[in-house]
């Protein structure tokens, strides 16, 4: 929200001099939780452009489009060339920059000959001053200012400080300059200076407005203003709507632009010419019912969707944007004023559905004020009317529907005191009440208060609200730092899923990977390559998605990762190496989204807990582009993280019925883990491999290589192992390289489990000063280096290259005693191989 530094001060009961700074004005809104996020300074280049009139002008002696202007600066008269088509005639008054000035686009003015003729200064328009965007022409100033006179003199809001904050959506009244100013004073202890406005006597006339949609319009006024010149705001106006970032359009719109600034209160104003019958019906849209926006867009309605309607078609979406039909222009006359209150979600769903934003839309949705703010603003609007616009109220109309009650809330001051662990007295209480809008009923010290919330309020709702209220004002800086309310000691147990997650990570991270972090919604037609048979059924829709593409809960993790993947692709060609850990959900096959709680055992947990979707917490790799990314890195990349939690992680092939759809047939594995007891069941926890190219079809990746992916289920991981230290070896090992070719039927984990076996045949009675594997509890000490097929290699056979460390405990070891236990494991290795047909290429 973009305040102006100038707008709000003036709406301060303060002396000139007692007005605070934009930083203190910044300092003061942040105290009371309106936080300023910056601060812009807009005007300073304007300072030094003065009133000038025209005295006389001519032709340009060699330029046709040019004109030589005798300008009277308030001092002396000037000759300036300008090349306007719109100059004034004489005794008219401009904007002129003279010499020595420098425009906010930092243009320095000098004395200069234009086409042989001398120019000392520059006549200038909105768009050089950046006061306005109307570069058609000269700046056209009224000819009642004196010339000589400084710009910024003569229209507040020239020189500015625009102060940017961030309003919560608990708090529409803060997206208005009145609502904003009305803290303020509160914090200094002044009042509000408002414009004094008065309701005009006029007739009513019911048949104005009709409110067939109570439930969906709680309040509109409707005025019928005549007589209306549709014309140019008044400059004043104009830079007002420019330093919040709006463009003047003409001054009946920009009045209700003004006043939504101003009040907060957005209004609409329709040419009721245009209307027929010339009144408004605010009723549902019919299914599919066309309505052509002010912005020049079409929509077809839903049956959901508020309109503005006239006798016979929709003028506008109410609260979201007027039409086209009905709107203000040149030649208008006669106006309907809308001034309404409507249900804050039936605006916001409108709003999404149909992708429209407006600043109308984003007061609506969160809530405005349905009582004296609003009345406030019609009355504002109309009296801008007849100033600016010369129109006058001829009738008006209010049709009422459902508004929300104003809450009547209890306040003990006792309980203010045990809530902030300082007193707040009840003069000061009162005060700040009172200041906010709140109207306190038996106000006695030592009883309770009954309160209640202002309607432009709509967060007040309870007792703690409005202490929070009272510790804004009466200031946060002021909390003792000491614990008020006696708590239960913080329980200082670990949780053990939350360290497990927590580890996974950095274990991921060390190998180089770069954790996503992602919403967990997404769109169901990224989700269907990844479901089996029935898979449909999981998923779990949202009620009220945040936005229409992400209107589904993830069942995995890979899509995620894909659209990272999409971004990065369109943006460079390096490799990719991601990961992410979170959850998913998923119906359980017995409960599906029909599932229903018995009234009668609605109490126990277990049976609410079984009828929600399950929640499951999953670990995902993707890794993408580069030499060095395959499948093995992916599988490598989790036996990482799964050893450096302590476990003993495994490899193998899917069995042909079990393998994962999703990943390529042949090059996929299951991943499981051990817990301390080598020869205890494996816990198969996830799996990794290459995406199989259908689960990439609409995918814009380019073309560029494959992408390979592994999952992890940290449910199914079973207890970490206690860990236990140990001293670090002080002798170095040895390795020796295995290279040996099998048939392509034998797993690599089944080779390594066949050389691990007959290491612990052999090495089970050794003492500390002789050779064996230098395993280390996790890892047997076998690594598997690479892979080899194709010439040299038989077919249906391949070429594994194995890496074996030894180490001995209590001294170096020689050569020729590593070779003696190398040659026994690998010997052994290979008879106990399921087909002992494999053939050492080098020991």
């Amino acid at each position: 929200m973009r305040i102006s530094w100038q707008w709000l001060t003036s709406l301060l009961d303060l002396p000139e001099a007692a007005r605070p700074s934009a930083e203190g004005l910044a300092a003061i809104l942040t105290s009371v939780g309106l936080e300023v996020d910056g601060i812009e300074r807009v005007g300073e280049g304007v300072q030094a452009i003065i009133v000038g009139e025209i005295r006389g002008k001519e032709p340009h002696p060699r330029a046709d489009r040019l004109t030589v202007v005798a300008l009277f600066d308030g001092a002396e008269t000037l000759q300036v060339v300008c090349g306007a088509q719109n100059l004034p005639p004489v005794g008219g008054k401009v904007a002129f920059a003279p010499v020595g000035a420098r425009l906010p686009n930092g243009m320095e003015i000098g004395a200069r000959e234009v086409r042989g003729v001398a120019s000392n200064g520059m006549i200038c328009s909105e768009t050089e001053l950046d006061i306005g965007t109307d570069d058609d022409g000269i700046l056209i100033l009224p000819e009642s200012w004196p010339a000589g006179a400084r710009l910024c003199d003569q229209v507040p809001g020239i020189v500015d400080a625009i102060l940017e904050i961030g309003v919560t959506p608990n708090r529409p009244d803060a997206l208005g300059h009145v609502g904003v100013a009305r803290d303020v004073a509160v914090k200094l202890q002044c009042g509000l200076r408002l414009p004094e406005l008065r309701a005009p006597e006029v007739p009513t006339e019911p048949s104005l407005v009709t409110i067939d949609a109570p439930a969906r319009c709680g309040r509109y006024l409707g005025f019928v203003v005549d007589g209306v010149e549709v014309g140019p705001s008044p400059l004043w106006m104009r830079v007002r709507l420019h330093r919040l970032g709006l463009r003047a359009i003409n001054n009946c719109v920009d009045i209700t632009n003004f006043v939504l600034f101003e009040q907060g209160q957005p209004l609409h104003a329709f040419d009721r010419r245009r209307l027929a019958e010339g009144r408004v019906v605010v009723r549902m849209a019919g299914a599919s019912e066309p309505f052509d926006a002010l912005d020049g867009s079409k929509h077809e309605l839903s049956a959901d969707d508020l309109v503005i309607a006239d006798a016979s078609i929709p003028q506008a979406l109410a609260g979201v944007m007027g039409g086209a039909r009905s709107m203000v222009e040149a030649g208008t006359s006669e106006l309907l004023l809308e001034v309404a209150w409507f249900q804050p979600s039936g605006i916001r769903a409108s709003a999404r559905r149909h992708a429209l934003s407006s600043d109308s839309s984003y007061r609506f949705e969160r809530g405005v004020d349905h009582g004296e703010g609003l009345d406030r603003a019609a009355l504002r609007a109309l009296q801008l009317l007849g100033e600016l616009a010369g129109g006058t109220c001829r009738a008006k109309a209010e049709g009422r529907g459902e508004v929300p009650a104003r809450p009547r809330i209890v306040l003990r001051l006792a309980r203010v005191h045990h809530l902030l662990g300082m007193p707040v007295g009840p003069a000061e209480a009162l005060r700040i009440l009172q200041g906010l809008g709140v109207e306190v009923e038996h106000a006695e010290p030592v009883t309770p208060w009954t309160c209640v919330a202002p309607s432009h309020r709509p967060d007040l709702q309870r007792e703690v609200d409005l202490i929070e209220e009272l510790m804004r004002f009466h200031g946060l800086d002021d909390l003792p730092a000491e614990a008020t309310v006696p708590s239960a000691p913080a329980d200082e147990r670990p949780d053990p899923r939350a360290d497990l997650r927590d580890r996974l990570t950095d274990a991921l991270r060390e190998v180089g990977l770069h954790e996503l972090v992602a919403y967990a919604f997404t769109h169901p037609d990224k989700l269907r390559p990844f479901l089996g048979p029935g898979g449909e059924a999981a998923i779990v829709h949202l009620q009220n998605p945040l936005r229409v593409p992400l209107s589904v809960m993830r069942t995995h993790l890979i899509p995620d990762l894909l659209d990272a993947l999409e971004v990065n692709v369109a943006r460079h060609s390096h490799p990719l190496r991601l990961f992410q850990v979170g959850r998913v959900y998923a119906w359980r096959s017995e409960v599906g989204e029909a599932g229903a709680i018995d009234p009668r055992r609605a109490a126990d947990l277990e049976v609410i807990d079984a009828l929600l979707p399950e929640e499951r917490e999953e670990a995902a790799i993707l890794l993408h582009g580069g030499e060095a990314e395959d499948a093995r890195a992916a599988v490598g990349a989790l036996v990482h993280a799964l050893a450096r939690l302590g476990y003993q992680p495994r490899v193998e092939p899917f069995a042909a019925d079990a393998r994962v759809a999703f990943l390529h047939p042949g090059v996929q594995a299951r991943i499981g883990v051990r817990v301390d007891d080598p020869s205890a069941p494996v816990a198969w926890v996830g799996y990794a491999g290459e995406l199989h190219p259908d689960a990439l079809v609409g995918r814009e990746l380019g073309g560029r290589g494959r992408a390979y992916v592994g999952v992890i289920d940290l449910g199914k991981l079973p207890p970490r192992p206690t860990p236990i230290a140990s001293d670090r070896p002080r002798f170095p090992a040895t390795s020796r390289d295995l290279s040996l070719e099998i048939p392509l039927g034998i797993a690599a984990s089944a080779v390594v489990d066949a050389l691990a076996l007959a290491a612990a045949g052999l090495c089970a009675d050794v003492t500390g000063d002789r050779p064996r594997l230098a395993g280390d509890g996790i890892s047997p000490g076998i690594e598997v280096v690479e892979e080899y097929r194709g010439q040299g290699v038989a077919e249906g056979r391949r070429a594994l290259l194995l890496r074996l460390h030894y180490r001995a405990e209590e001294r170096t070891l020689t050569d020729a005693e590593v070779q003696e236990l190398h040659q026994a494991i690998v010997a052994s290795a290979c008879g106990g191989l399921s087909r002992p047909d494999a053939e050492v290429r080098v020991r």
